[in-house]
Order: structure tokens, then C-alpha cells, then sequence
């Protein structure tokens, strides 16, 4: 009877119990710790970085654990971090508003390699090359650690001028690879304020198109090919699924819409791209695609105004995008009830735990639990 049983039990499915927990909090009276990025270049070593402001002074910080989360430190940093890329659990980046910082101590040691300013994303594929992404209609190629960086040739194809262009996030799976951003000119009404001090005049402004711009390589970067498409909303984040030809993309509204933000999945094979998730109580900032089809949203309610300063709770979403499905489904994540923010961001341990920073001070891990399902 016990062997029959214990068959029988073998034979039921098995259902997931996630959980996000709280690695870090910081909760201080006198300070307050705004995370803008995270990487865990390896299961053990990782860096979260952003600005800590105490008694009216903001400096930039670096949150290091060399135990795999379980403990934090703090690394103070001469200059506020804009954006962080890892080669290794040693070498890593930090761009800044004036210049580009490397450590080879694992984050906690930093030295200044570069003048170069405006980049807001870095991709590295070595501990030599990488590309970067910034303002005024700009990206990069480093051949030296970051020491030197070059303007893309391909960039005097791209029809946007250079006070109303961004590019905000880059992506590469092998040989191909994409940086993507937006051009947007200015509005008239436009006020010097912004829309969380006059509510009544931000209400009244709508989404104005723009244009998508993309830098494509399909040699690891030897060449790039640029192309434009209109659209409403800002290019944040692009993806590259790690086993499939397809890519996701997050589109954000930070003025009157429909909804806060859009989720696309691109199918590369067919060349259609697909509304994956769009929700007016949802404001997404970040997602993550996993090689076995996984697809991870995160953001946070959605409130009236985008930029209004009140953290709101986090919502984190996951679905599963598999070739030829018609429909996608998907399901919420349980979140530590304490962790609120305005801007999510995710990571990805090489054994596959997601982590996640706050803009309000919270490091959170994903803990999976396997149980049989009733």
C-alpha cells in the first residue's frame, strides 16, 4: 500500500510556490537609498548600484555582497553611477554623468579609465570590448576595457537630432545584437515644472509620437544597420531570448495613455511583433527572458501621474512565451508586503535566481519552492 502511494504521489504534478523576499532594506531615519541597477556576474559575487542621500547630501554607493546576498556592504563612489555592466565577478563598469569607472576588486575598489560622458548603458562581451548607449543620440564601442571610447560609424544613417535623441539599452545574444532608443522633439506645452507639481496642467498633456530607433549587428558588432519606426511611448529595455529567435521590448508612457507601459515580443522568424502584456493598473519598468521561454515583468501600481514621488507597491508578473501560442497567460508573484518603489529592475544569477533593486532602498531575491500540487 505505502509503495502505491508513495507512486501515486510521484505521478502528481508539480506547482511552484515564488516568493520575493527582502535581502536588503535600507531603513534609516536620516538617509535614503535610491537603486538604479544589479548584476550578479557570478552566483556568488554581486553589485547593486544608485545614490544615497544623508542629511542633504547625495553620493554615489555601490552594494557588494561576496556571499551570494546574504549580506550587503556599502562602497561609497566619487561620482553618482548611471549605469553598471560585468564582465566577470571581478571586472566590472560604471558609467557617470563625467566619466566611466572599471574595478577588478568585484565593485569594491573602483578607477576612473575614461572622460567619456553621457553614456547610460554598457554591454560587455570581454574584458575588452563592450558597447555603450547615452544621450544625444549616441553609442559607443570600447576595444580597451573603456579606456577609448568610439562613436559607431553607423550613426550618420540615423535621421534624429541630436538634442531630442536617446538610446537607452542595448542587448546581445552572440552575433546578433541591438541598441535601441527614442527620438522625441519637444512640446510647446512643455513646463518648467515638473508633473507632480502642477498635476492639473501634467493631467491635460497626452503621449505624442515619437520615433524608435534601432541599431542592429548580426557580426558581433563588426557592422551595424540602423532603422526607424514611429511609435508612441519610450524604449527602455530590450531583451534577446538566449534560445529562440526573438526579442522583448518595453515601451513606457510617462504621460497621459492608455496605459503605463507595453511589453512586445518580437518572433524573429516571422517578423511580427506581439502585445504581450499591457495594463492600466501597471506601471512595468524592467523585464527578463529566460532560455526556457520564461518571461519576467516588473514594475509597480500604476498611479495617475507617472513621475509623482510616492513609492508604490511592486508587482512582478511571470508567462511562459511558447512558439506558435495564441494566447499568454499570466501569473502573479507573492512580494514581501514592505517592498514598494517607483522604478523596478531586474537581475540574473548564472544559476538562474532572479533579483531585483527599488529606487526606495530594496534588494529582494526570488525564492522558488517546488511542491505536488493538490
Amino acid at each position: 500500500m505505502r509503495r502505491a502511494i508513495l507512486s501515486l504521489l510521484l505521478l502528481l504534478p508539480l506547482a511552484h510556490a515564488d516568493k520575493w523576499n527582502v535581502s536588503h532594506l535600507h531603513d534609516q531615519d536620516d538617509s535614503s537609498l535610491y537603486l538604479r541597477a544589479i548584476e550578479f556576474p557570478s552566483d556568488q559575487r554581486g553589485i547593486a548600484i544608485g545614490v544615497i542621500t544623508e542629511k542633504g547630501r547625495q553620493n554615489g554607493v555601490a552594494m557588494v555582497t561576496a556571499n551570494g546576498g546574504k549580506t550587503w556592504d556599502q562602497v561609497k563612489l566619487k561620482e553618482e553611477p548611471l549605469s553598471l555592466a560585468c564582465f566577470t565577478d571581478a571586472v566590472c563598469w560604471i558609467s557617470s554623468p563625467k566619466s566611466v569607472w572599471r574595478s577588478e576588486e568585484g565593485g569594491r575598489e573602483w578607477k576612473k579609465v575614461s572622460d567619456t560622458k553621457g553614456i547610460l548603458k554598457m554591454h560587455f562581451v570581454s574584458a575588452t570590448q563592450g558597447w555603450a548607449a547615452g544621450a544625444r543620440k549616441s553609442a559607443w564601442e570600447t576595444r580597451d576595457g573603456g579606456k577609448t571610447w568610439v562613436l559607431l560609424e553607423a550613426l550618420k544613417d540615423v535621421k534624429a537630432t541630436p538634442e531630442n535623441a536617446t538610446f537607452t539599452t542595448i542587448a546581445m545574444n552572440g552575433a546578433f545584437g541591438l541598441i535601441g532608443g527614442t527620438s522625441r522633439p519637444p512640446r510647446k506645452d512643455d513646463s518648467m515644472f515638473p508633473d507632480w507639481m502642477v498635476p492639473d496642467e501634467a493631467a491635460k498633456r497626452r503621449e505624442w509620437p515619437g520615433m524608435m530607433m534601432l541599431l542592429e549587428t548580426r557580426d558581433g558588432g563588426k557592422s551595424w544597420t540602423p532603422s526607424a519606426s514611429s511609435l508612441f511611448g519610450t524604449l527602455t529595455t530590450l531583451r534577446i531570448r538566449p534560445d529562440y529567435p526573438g526579442a522583448a521590448a518595453l515601451l513606457e508612457f510617462f504621460h497621459t495613455f492608455e496605459a503605463p507601459s507595453e511589453v512586445l515580443f518580437v518572433d524573429f522568424k516571422s517578423g511580427k511583433s506581439t502585445s504581450i502584456y499591457r495594463n492600466k493598473a501597471t506601471a512595468i519598468t524592467d523585464l527578463m527572458l529566460a532560455p526556457n521561454g520564461s518571461v519576467v515583468v516588473a514594475g509597480t501600481d500604476a498611479t495617475a501621474l507617472r513621475t509623482l514621488p510616492i513609492p508604490q507597491k511592486l508587482r512582478i508578473l511571470e508567462t511562459a512565451i511558447t512558439e506558435g501560442a495564441n494566447s499568454v497567460i499570466w501569473t502573479q508573484h507573492d512580494v514581501d508586503y514592505r517592498a514598494t518603489g517607483r522604478r523596478v529592475q531586474l537581475a540574473r544569477k548564472p544559476n538562474g535566481q532572479l533579483w531585483a533593486v527599488t529606487d526606495s532602498g530594496f534588494i529582494l531575491r526570488l525564492d522558488r519552492e517546488i511542491k505536488a500540487a493538490k
